[in-house]
C-alpha cells in the first residue's frame, strides 16, 4: 500500500538578508513510497539556484535519508521577491540540515491515504503568453503594463514597455495583441489519511510569480527601501487550499519563461499595493481551483504505481559566449561596449528598418547578460564553458496514470505541448526550474524573433533539439517500463 507525507521547512535564518520579511518563505515537501519505490517532491519559495547546489542538496538528502537521487526533484518557483543565487548558495548548508531533519520525519511518519484529483481548465482566463511577433520589429517581451481589452484580451501598443531600451520606433499603431498559446492546465490533488482528514494538497499552474516586485517597474521614489521578501501568490493560493481544505499544501510551478497572470499595473506604486496583487490572484486561482474540485474531482485509482527516474541530456552552448569564469568577470567590457555602439549607430542611421535597430537592442542585452549568465546566474565551471556544452538533469515521476516531468531552466510553452504529445498514454504535467537553474532555455523560433528570451539565454538553434531528441527514446522507454 502507498503512503505519503507532507512537510515545510523554513528558509529564514538560511541565509543573511538583504531585505526584511513581508511573508515568510518555505521549501514544501511531498513524499510518497510504494514498495521499494520512492519519490520526495521539494519545491522552494526562491530562485535561481545553481545546479551545482541542487546536484549537491539531492546527493546529501539521499544520503541522509535513503531516497535514490533519481527519486528527488529540487524545484523552484520563480518567486523574484525571494533569495536567489549566490543567497541560496550561501543557504544550502542550512537548507540540506533543515530537509534531512524534516525528510527523516516523513518517511517515519508517512501514512495511507486515498487521492482526489481534478483537472481544471483555466484556458486565458488568468495568463497569457507575454511574447510576441510585432510586424516590422521582430519579436517583443513584455514584463508590466500590459493592457487588456473589454473580453480581457491582453494587448498593448506602448512601445515603452516591449524591452527596446529607449528606441521608439512609432510603428505600433494599434494594439498589438498577446495571444500566443500559454498552458491552460491546472491541477489539485488531495490527500487524505484513512480517517478521512486532509494529509496535504499538491497543485500545478503555469505562470510567473514576479508579482511581489511589480512596484520596482514603475516610476515612484524609494524602491531601494521597499523591497521585501515575498512567496508571490503561490503562497497566498497554498495558504487558501490549507485553510479551506487542510493538510499543508504544495504547489509546483509549470513551465513559465513566456507566461505571465493577469497582473494588475495601474496603481501598483510600492511595495503593499504588489503584495496584495499577489494575495488576490493566490485566491483567485484558489477560487477556481476548488470550484473545479467540488464539480469535477475524481478518486484517484492505482495508487500504488510508483515510479521514478532521472534523465541527463548534454546540450550545446553558444559560441559566443566566455570561455572562462575570469572572462566572464572580466573580459566582457568591449563586447558590451562595442554592442552598445552598434545599438547607437543603428538608432541614428535613417537606412536601417525598425526590426534592424530591434536586432542590435537584443545583441546589446545578450552582451550584457553574457558574462553574468556565466559566473552568477547560472554559476558554469571553466571545464563547461571550455567544453561549450550543459548537462542538465530532467526528475521523472510516475504516479497513477500522471507523469510528472521537470525541465531545466525557464522553458517555453512549446516545451510543454510538446511532452504533452510525446508522452501519450499518460497525463502529463510538466514542471519547471528542476534541479538546478539554466536561465532561459530559447528555441530556434524564439532564437529568430529576438526578444527576451533571445538575450537571456545560452542555448544555440541545436539546443532544444538536441534536448528533445536525447529524451525522447529515454521517456518512452520509462513510459514502457511503467505500464
Amino acid at each position: 500500500m502507498a503512503v505519503c507525507s507532507f512537510a515545510k521547512i523554513p528558509l529564514r535564518g538560511c541565509f543573511t538578508p538583504r531585505w526584511p520579511f513581508a511573508t515568510e518563505l518555505y521549501g514544501r515537501l511531498f513524499y510518497l513510497r510504494s514498495g521499494e519505490e520512492q519519490a520526495l517532491f521539494c519545491a522552494f519559495d526562491s530562485l535561481n539556484t545553481w545546479a551545482s547546489d541542487a546536484r549537491r542538496f539531492r546527493a546529501e538528502v539521499s544520503a541522509a535519508c535513503g531516497i535514490p537521487e533519481k527519486s528527488i526533484v529540487y524545484h523552484e518557483l520563480q518567486c523574484h521577491a525571494a533569495p536567489d543565487s549566490d543567497l541560496m548558495h550561501e543557504a544550502m548548508d542550512g537548507i540540506i540540515e533543515r530537509a534531512v531533519a524534516a525528510v527523516r520525519e516523513m518517511v517515519r511518519n508517512a501514512v495511507p491515504f486515498t487521492c482526489e484529483v481534478t483537472e481544471a481548465y483555466f484556458g486565458t482566463d488568468c495568463s497569457f503568453n507575454r511574447e510576441q511577433y510585432v510586424e516590422g520589429l521582430g519579436g517583443v517581451t513584455v514584463w508590466t503594463g500590459m493592457g487588456f481589452d473589454g473580453d480581457g484580451r491582453p494587448c498593448t501598443a506602448n512601445e515603452g514597455i516591449m524591452l527596446l531600451q529607449d528606441y521608439r520606433p512609432h510603428i505600433v499603431e494599434k494594439p498589438v495583441y498577446f495571444d500566443n498559446p500559454n498552458d491552460p492546465l491546472a491541477y489539485l490533488f488531495v490527500f487524505r489519511g484513512e480517517d478521512g482528514r486532509t494529509l496535504g494538497t499538491l497543485s500545478r499552474f503555469a505562470a510567473h510569480p514576479d508579482v511581489g516586485v511589480l512596484f520596482e517597474l514603475r516610476p515612484v521614489q524609494g524602491k531601494a527601501q521597499m523591497y521585501r521578501y515575498d512567496f508571490d501568490w503561490p503562497g497566498y493560493l497554498s495558504e487558501r487550499l490549507e485553510r479551506d481544505l487542510g493538510g499543508l499544501s504544495v504547489y509546483l510551478n509549470g513551465p513559465c519563461a513566456d507566461l505571465s497572470t493577469k497582473k494588475g499595473y495601474d496603481g501598483i506604486d510600492d511595495f503593499e499595493a504588489s503584495d496584495a496583487e499577489c494575495r488576490r490572484l493566490g485566491n483567485w486561482f484558489a477560487d477556481k481551483l476548488e470550484l473545479s474540485y467540488r464539480e469535477t474531482k475524481r478518486v484517484l485509482t492505482d495508487t500504488d504505481f510508483l515510479r521514478t527516474e532521472t534523465f541527463t541530456a548534454v546540450l550545446p552552448m553558444r559560441e559566443d559566449m566566455p570561455r572562462t569564469l575570469e572572462e566572464a568577470k572580466y573580459g566582457q567590457d568591449a563586447l558590451l561596449n562595442a554592442a552598445r555602439e552598434a545599438f547607437e549607430q543603428a538608432k541614428a542611421d535613417p537606412t536601417r528598418t525598425p526590426a534592424q535597430v530591434k536586432r542590435t537592442i537584443d545583441d546589446y542585452y545578450k552582451a550584457l547578460y553574457n558574462g553574468r549568465m556565466a559566473y552568477d546566474i547560472c554559476n558554469f565551471n571553466d571545464e563547461t564553458l571550455a567544453k561549450r556544452e550543459v548537462t542538465v538533469d530532467i526528475p521523472c515521476v510516475r504516479f497513477a496514470d500522471y507523469l510528472f516531468v521537470g525541465v531545466p531552466g525557464e522553458s517555453l510553452t512549446e516545451l510543454s505541448t510538446w511532452l504533452r504529445s510525446v508522452c501519450t498514454g499518460s497525463k502529463t504535467i510538466p514542471l519547471d526550474q528542476c534541479n538546478g537553474y539554466y536561465s532561459y532555455m530559447a528555441t530556434p523560433r524564439s532564437l529568430t524573433l529576438g526578444g527576451y528570451t533571445y538575450w537571456c539565454s545560452w542555448t544555440t538553434r541545436e539546443s532544444i533539439p538536441a534536448l528533445q531528441k536525447q529524451i525522447q527514446p529515454k521517456l518512452r522507454a520509462f513510459l514502457d517500463l511503467s505500464k
